[in-house]
């Protein structure tokens, strides 16, 4: 989470809203997820989780195999140049316990400004998993905490953005494509976004060995 002013609600649904219009045709799956989910009056930034559309282009050279264009970094590429946003400096915290600012544009995440407000931007790339990310991004801080903390009590941990389950003698990833599985595969029963705050956390084993909630 950034560390901005807080912004209203309305003034940030609207910015979200507008860079999902624009962010859309270049990914799979594109979401406004943090607080403006949670429907906080007030939030610190915009918290969105894509998923890129990739595009196989042919290659200049006739031998040569199609080249792979990744939409949604060519198209923040696109909005840096044209200022339409700014990328943000962000705190990174060092092994010897300095702390420095630096930009974060990777391939998992971008820090951005958009319209004076700070956007971070979680991209979903394999291994991890749409489901995984989403639920995560949405928060709060503390419910993240404590789901991925008594889950190991089940034999499951959240690991690289994918849940694993202890089978005896391995870990082996439970697939999450959606938000509700990512809940199931931890032994949660579904709480709405809204709803959600640490003394909501149930890990309840049936559940994740195949009772849906």
């Amino acid at each position: 989470m950034s560390q901005g002013q807080s912004v209203d609600r309305i003034q940030a649904l609207s910015v979200a809203q507008s860079l999902v219009t624009v962010l859309t045709p270049v990914t799979e799956r594109i979401a406004i997820a943090g607080s403006l989910r949670r429907l906080r009056p007030k939030v610190r930034d915009i918290e969105l989780v894509a998923m890129p559309r990739i595009e196989e282009r042919p290659a200049h050279d006739l031998w040569a195999s199609p080249e792979t264009h990744d939409l949604l970094e060519e198209r923040i590429a696109e909005m840096l140049s044209a200022s339409a946003v700014y990328a943000r400096l962000v705190e990174n915290h060092r092994a010897d316990g300095s702390i420095d600012l630096q930009t974060k544009l990777g391939p998992s995440f971008k820090a951005l400004i958009c319209d004076n407000v700070n956007v971070d931007l979680f991209i979903v790339r394999p291994p991890a998993t749409w489901g995984c990310i989403y639920a995560l991004r949405t928060g709060p801080g503390d419910w993240n905490t404590r789901l991925v903390t008594d889950c190991k009590a089940i034999g499951r941990r959240v690991e690289g953005g994918q849940v694993q389950r202890w089978d005896g003698k391995a870990w082996v990833v439970v697939p999450t494509p959606e938000e509700r599985d990512f809940f199931a595969a931890l032994g949660q029963r579904w709480v709405e976004p809204e709803e959600r705050a640490v003394e909501r956390v149930r890990i309840d084993r049936p559940i994740a060995d195949g009772v849906r909630a």
